[in-house]
């Protein structure tokens, strides 16, 4: 005797939101198709790679962006203090709009130990604010 067909709904989160899948099972029928399950996952697995290989992509141009960003900073700075050598003041700039280059922040340089010699073991880690500020 032929049994009626069951229809189960299983709910699975995708990268696109909830969908609903019906796998239909029959009383007769128990077996499993594993190259199916496999091939569903791998689909599932190359869709969220794709999105983080996006995402990789994104933050290279953000980079990208941030160092071609320094650079402009940069020749912007030398182009400004060519102009005041060039005996231009700093007033007559700024009135014609041309402002000061903003000042990037400066880190400080750890001042190395007395007698530490190149083949030495790394220094233990310094804990903020341990940093000395080298002597002009």
């Amino acid at each position: 005797m032929v049994w009626d067909v069951l229809v189960i709904l299983c709910s699975f989160r995708s990268p696109v939101g909830l969908q609903s899948r019906s796998i239909r099972l029959s009383a007769m029928a128990t077996h499993i198709d594993a190259e199916k399950i496999e091939n569903e996952l791998q689909q599932r697995l190359i869709s969220r790679m794709d999105s983080v290989r996006e995402l990789v992509k994104s933050r290279q141009k953000v980079a990208d962006a941030r160092d071609a960003l320094g650079a402009a900073e940069d020749e912007d700075a030398r182009r400004y203090q060519a102009a005041l050598t060039a005996g231009w003041t700093a007033d007559e700039l700024r009135s014609a709009g041309l402002s000061e280059p903003e000042k990037k922040l400066r880190v400080r340089k750890r001042a190395t130990r007395r007698g530490a010699s190149p083949t030495a073991a790394p220094a233990p880690q310094e804990q903020p604010g341990d940093t000395v500020e080298e002597a002009h």
